[in-house]
C-alpha cells in the first residue's frame, strides 16, 4: 500500500477551489492561479493532469459555471519566484505550470456543490448525487458525453478509482462498498458495514479503499482491503481533537507507511 495522506480539520471547514494552489513535491510550492478563483466546483485528476469544472466565483457567471480547465503537472521547471501573489519572497514555484481552457459543459447544473471528479479509463466522471445527474468527459477527445444509465442510477455516495481502472463507491445510506462493472453497467457489492454508513469521502489505491465516514464518528478513517477474500476492514484513528476532512493515498515514498502527514 502506498503511503496515505489524511487532511484533518476542526468542524466547520468548507471546500473551495481557490488560487494559487499548494502542491507537495518534497516541499510545498505554489501552483498556478486560476483565472477565476471559485468554490462549489468539480475537481479531479487523471494521468497527472488536474481538472477543474464549473463552480461560482465572487458572483455567479454562466461562463465560469460551464468552464473546464486543466493543469498538466508534467509541464514544469523548478525556479525561485521573487514574489508570490501574497507578497512573500523566495518561494519555490514551477515555470510552465498553467491552467488551460478545455471544452465547456453544456449547462450550469454542477456549479452548486463541491464535487469530486473521478478519473477512470481515460475519462472523468462527474456526478451530482443529489440532483441525480452525471456526465463523462473524454480527455482525449475533449468531449462531454452522457453517463451510462446503470452507472448514474447506482451512484449513491462518494466514489474513487483504483489506479484509474476500477471505480469503488460507498452507498452512504446502507454502508455498502460497491465497484462498477462496465460490461453489465451494474454496481457489484464488495462488502457492507455499519462503519461505512454516512460515508463522505473515499480514496482508493494499493488494493485499499479508505473512507471518511460518520459511521466511526469524528475520530477515525475506515480502511478496506479489497484484495483480501473476504475483504478485511479496520479503522485508523486520527489525532485527538481533530476530525478527518478528506483522505488521499499517495505513491510509496522514502518514508515508513506509518509516516502519515496531516494538514491542519
Amino acid at each position: 500500500m502506498g503511503s496515505s495522506s489524511f487532511s484533518v480539520s476542526r468542524p466547520g471547514a468548507s471546500r473551495s477551489c481557490t488560487a494559487p494552489s499548494l502542491v507537495f513535491v518534497s516541499k510545498w510550492v505554489f501552483g498556478p492561479p486560476l483565472a477565476t478563483p471559485r468554490r462549489w466546483c468539480a475537481a479531479g485528476a487523471l494521468r497527472n493532469v488536474v481538472y477543474v469544472a464549473s463552480g461560482i466565483g465572487s458572483q455567479f457567471s454562466a461562463d465560469v459555471a460551464k468552464s473546464v480547465e486543466k493543469w498538466n503537472l508534467e509541464e514544469n521547471k523548478l525556479k525561485t519566484c521573487k514574489r508570490t501573489s501574497y507578497g512573500s519572497k523566495n518561494k519555490n514555484c514551477y515555470k510552465g505550470w498553467r491552467w488551460e481552457k478545455m471544452g465547456e459543459l453544456k449547462d450550469c447544473r454542477f456549479s452548486r456543490d463541491a464535487i469530486d471528479a473521478v478519473g477512470w479509463r481515460g475519462k472523468l466522471c462527474v456526478v451530482h448525487v443529489t440532483a441525480k445527474g452525471g456526465v463523462l468527459y473524454d480527455v482525449a477527445k475533449d468531449n462531454w458525453e452522457d453517463m451510462p444509465e446503470g452507472m448514474i442510477r447506482g451512484w449513491r455516495g462518494p466514489a474513487a478509482a483504483m489506479d484509474e481502472e476500477v471505480i469503488y463507491m460507498v452507498d452512504d445510506t446502507d454502508g455498502a462498498l460497491r465497484k462498477y462493472d462496465e460490461e453489465t453497467d451494474e454496481w457489484r457489492e464488495v462488502t457492507k458495514s455499519e462503519l461505512l454508513k454516512g460515508a463522505q469521502h473515499i480514496a482508493a489505491g494499493g488494493g485499499r479503499v479508505c473512507v471518511v465516514s460518520k459511521g466511526v464518528g469524528s475520530g477515525g478513517i475506515v480502511v478496506v482491503n479489497v484484495k483480501a477474500s473476504p475483504p478485511r476492514l479496520w479503522v485508523v484513528e486520527t489525532p485527538p481533537g481533530y476530525e478527518a476532512l478528506t483522505v488521499h493515498i499517495l505513491p510509496r515514498m522514502n518514508h515508513p507507511v506509518s509516516d502519515f502527514r496531516y494538514q491542519f
